[in-house]
């Protein structure tokens, strides 16, 4: 028996073109708890490495690694949740610090996202050629300082 896999592909390949438009459907408050949702796997990732980096976490090579990669990896997820309407004020009824001027600014908060995302894998990189960990540091500071960047202009306190 022959099994054909051309409906199996059309219709994926249909569902995948059709992402972008249930993306651009989403309700705002969906929007909104996904990117936080994806900012907080962020943290998760970057609070022990920023740990080793100051001396206040014991190094360790394997979890270092781990954290590095898995942070390059998600680094792209948060932004396609900032979209119209649901930021700051919008009305939406969730609590969130994405200010408004993100919406005035696109430009600028699209830059602070590639920085992060190039910081991001240059520490994978980093990692996986095997850098020392004098050099891991300060591309960890690096990393932390452009997620600040990003937080100092377009996040409320």
């Amino acid at each position: 028996m022959t099994v054909t896999f051309r409906p199996l592909i059309a219709l994926g390949l249909s569902a995948a073109l059709a992402l972008p438009t249930i993306a651009q459907a989403t309700e705002p408050e969906d929007a909104i708890r996904y990117r936080q949702s994806a900012l907080s796997v962020m943290g998760w990732q970057m609070g022990p490495m920023g740990a080793m980096a100051k001396g206040d976490m014991e190094y360790d090579e394997e979890a270092f690694a781990t954290r590095a990669n898995n942070l390059a990896a998600v680094a792209h997820l948060p932004w396609e949740g900032f979209m119209e309407g649901t930021l700051r004020g919008d009305g939406h009824g969730v609590e969130t610090g994405a200010l408004a001027k993100i919406g005035d600014d696109w430009a600028g908060f699209e830059e602070r996202q590639q920085t992060f995302e190039q910081e991001a894998a240059t520490l994978a990189q980093m990692v996986k050629d095997g850098e020392a960990f004098s050099a891991l540091r300060a591309q960890v500071g690096a990393v932390g300082k452009s997620c600040k960047g990003c937080h100092d202009d377009y996040r409320a306190e």
